[in-house]
Parts: structure tokens; C-alpha cells; sequence
């Protein structure tokens, strides 16, 4: 049986790898922000559930403003710092469904094209990145 931090570290995996897919450093101006480090860095890290939320917690000033400023802008950035903060923040439950919605949003701003950028898809992409990551994980 696996552990929940061993799950929620393949999971921050499979959503920075799903945010690769689409490319969406573009949207932030070619750097990853902090929060993408953290969740990239727990990822792949030795962290446990506290510490994704505590990654959560340190961002919330700006989420806020990615929230009501970001989005009323249609920022894409603002949409991709609301996909990992809100992974960060959510029950296991929801974990990938509110930062689909997120990426799509993010490539809706950058008037993407790409094909499988719907929420379903990028859902579904983010749920087979994660079986991957626990397989390549369990193969170890």
C-alpha cells in the first residue's frame, strides 16, 4: 500500500509534467514562478501532505490577487499559478479537477489551439500522467 505522500508527490509530478505538455512556461513569461518550483520541488522531494499545504498557505497573497486580478485581465499566468495553488490547497478528491479547469483557462488566454487543451482532456492527460508516474514509481 502506498502512502498519501507518495501519492501526492507523484501527483505534483504528473501536474508539472501536464503543464509541460502545453507548454504553459510561455505563459509566464518563459520562468517558472515559485509555486511552480515548490510543487515541482515536492514532487520530486521528500515532502509529506504539510508541506504541500504549506506550500499552499505561503502563496495565498498571491493567489488572491491572481484571482481577482489575473483572471479579470485574462492573464495566463494568473490561470496557471490558480492551477497549482489550487492543487495544492484541494482535498485528494478534487486534487486534479479544479487545476484542469485552470489549464484550460490558461490556454484560452493565450488563444491557444492545441488539440486535447478541453477540460475533459487535460483531466484525463493529468489522470494518465499520474498512473505513469505511480507505475514508473512501483517498477522502482
Amino acid at each position: 500500500m502506498r502512502s498519501i505522500d507518495k501519492v501526492l508527490r507523484a501527483q505534483a509530478r504528473a501536474l508539472t509534467a501536464v503543464l509541460d505538455h502545453y507548454k504553459l512556461v510561455r505563459a509566464c513569461g518563459g520562468n517558472r514562478p515559485p509555486i511552480w518550483r515548490d510543487v515541482e520541488a515536492f514532487g520530486t522531494g521528500n515532502g509529506s501532505s504539510v508541506d504541500l499545504q504549506s506550500i499552499g498557505r505561503n502563496e495565498a497573497g498571491t493567489t488572491a490577487a491572481a484571482f481577482c486580478i489575473g483572471v479579470k485581465h485574462q492573464a495566463p499566468n494568473a490561470a496557471v499559478h490558480l492551477a497549482l495553488a489550487t492543487f495544492a490547497n484541494l482535498s485528494p478528491e478534487h486534487r486534479f479537477l479544479e487545476p484542469s479547469r485552470w489549464i484550460a483557462l490558461a490556454l484560452v488566454f493565450m488563444d491557444s489551439s492545441i488539440p486535447g487543451s478541453g477540460i475533459d482532456e487535460i483531466f484525463a492527460r493529468l489522470e494518465s500522467a499520474f498512473d505513469a508516474e505511480i507505475t514508473a514509481e512501483a517498477a522502482v
